[in-house]
């Protein structure tokens, strides 16, 4: 009986998600408001919800507790009582390598019509560069935790770990997904909760000569800044984001992080171009807006929801910021262009756009790939004037 109330409130809870917020913040405010519902009940409907949006827009024919349970086999590594109770055929499959519960699963009725593929759609949409099949493999799996550890911090952070976690020079530690962070280091200060492949931006940052003035144009909450504050501890930084909230947030990290020469300003560049001061940067970021499909492994309940028309409404966006942006590049100065998205008209055709800037040249451009790594796919270019 209790595993039958479990997937009936499972069902509930996607009946009553709409996709119109992050799931996790809208089933803390579902589990707020049903006290009833012990930790281990909201463990076992979180695995099961986030099971179910992985899957993406395949096996859209089953009916929804079919959908469920195929979601938790597929996804999750170990057998559980609730499958054994539904699907004991499941159970006893449930350590095997992904690949061949997938064979197994494709041999089950109810599996016959599951291709890979079809959890992402939208395959004539993706950079040329990204593989599809590892890209859709990679939605059945949670990504990993990382850490980018801060200079100076490098042995003390290590001594706080067991020596077996995995590390990725210089300065990536590779941890389970749940890992409390602040129970063992203080967050910005020691290290810094970065994906791995955002971490990798640093490639593009590191220019032939010691940028003296650095611009975070399309800022966020200033993960970018604080690293690019690490490869060049003496450079003068401006943060602008769209969102004074946003920028409160920067201002509190930057606090920790212990970064002291910087100034910040509103802005929207989708409307405007930027200040003289920003603009004559010799280094300058624009990690734009975009569909941040590259991330959706983490929440995937934006792969079921997604609405591909946002994919040119970013590519407008992100065509009138660099339009506001490129031009005023000063010469010799560099600008490295980023988005979290797997779609060429984000990626690959606004770098095309951006070269056609008179006197800029493109000396780097690479699909960040994530997907085999447990870890975000994105994407960057260089360019100099």
């Amino acid at each position: 009986m209790i595993f039958d109330n479990q997937l009936r409130h499972a069902i509930n809870i996607l009946d009553l998600y709409k996709g119109d917020m992050p799931l996790h913040v809208w089933l803390k405010d579902f589990f707020r408001l049903n006290k009833q519902m012990g930790s281990r009940d909201r463990k076992l409907l979180s695995s099961l919800v986030y099971s179910y949006y992985r899957l993406g827009h395949s096996l859209k024919n089953l009916k929804v507790d079919e959908r469920l349970l195929a979601g938790f086999f597929l996804c999750n590594d170990q057998p559980h009582e609730l499958l054994n109770y539904f699907k004991p055929e499941y159970n006893e499959k449930a350590a095997l390598p992904l690949e061949e519960k997938i064979a197994f699963f494709q041999s089950q009725p109810e599996g016959s019509n599951f291709k890979i593929l079809d959890i992402f759609p939208w395959q004539d949409e993706l950079s040329p560069g990204i593989d599809p099949t590892a890209f859709c493999l990679s939605f059945l799996r949670q990504p990993d935790l990382f850490l980018r550890i801060r200079p100076g911090h490098e042995q003390s952070v290590r001594n706080k770990l067991d020596p077996s976690t995995p590390f990725i020079p210089p300065f990536t530690l590779r941890l389970p997904n749940g890992f409390k962070v602040e129970d063992h280091f203080t967050p910005d200060l020691e290290v810094v909760i970065q994906d791995y492949s955002s971490q990798r931006i640093a490639e593009f940052l590191q220019t032939p000569a010691t940028p003296d003035f650095f611009w975070d144009a399309c800022a966020a909450s200033g993960g970018k800044s604080i690293l690019t504050h690490d490869l060049y501890p003496n450079i003068n930084i401006t943060a602008s984001d769209i969102r004074n909230t946003i920028l409160k947030n920067l201002r509190s990290r930057f606090s920790y992080a212990g970064i002291t020469n910087y100034q910040t300003f509103l802005a929207d560049l989708t409307r405007t171009p930027p200040p003289d001061a920003a603009a004559n940067a010799d280094l300058i970021l624009a990690d734009v807006p975009c569909t941040g499909s590259g991330t959706w492994s983490r929440t995937p309940e934006d792969l079921y929801f997604f609405n591909p028309q946002k994919i040119t409404n970013y590519a407008t966006a992100q065509r009138s910021i660099i339009g506001h942006i490129a031009p005023r590049l000063q010469p010799g100065a560099w600008l490295v262009y980023s988005t979290c998205s797997v779609f060429k008209k984000e990626n690959e055709e606004m770098a095309a756009l951006i070269k056609k800037t008179p006197g800029l040249k493109q000396n780097r451009m690479e699909n960040i790939k994530g997907y085999d790594l447990r870890a975000d796919t994105m994407f960057a270019a260089r360019f100099t004037r």
